[in-house]
């Protein structure tokens, strides 16, 4: 089990009040809701940019796939544009 550190971060007004709003809705501290929102908000970033990182890699080594190809998969696949 990881240990629990403490961070700092400068945040305006605005934000620390609608912080404040959501932790008291939610009976939680704002050390839990911003724990939470940087979860969700790196799990999101991470999956981002590991699979740009996996697209980058196909690039180098030449996996790739003709726009004419994808647009052919596409049309076999949906059918051609409707109307």
């Amino acid at each position: 089990m990881h240990k629990d550190v403490t961070i700092t971060a400068r945040i305006d007004g605005e934000l620390s009040e609608r912080l404040g709003r959501l932790s008291a809705m939610q009976g939680r501290s704002k050390s839990w809701v911003v724990g939470r929102a940087l979860k969700s908000y790196l799990d999101a970033e991470l999956a981002f940019a590991e699979q740009v990182e996996e697209g980058r890699a196909d690039l180098r080594e030449g996996r790739t796939v003709s726009h004419d190809e994808v647009a052919a998969r596409f049309k076999a696949r949906f059918g051609g544009a409707s109307e």
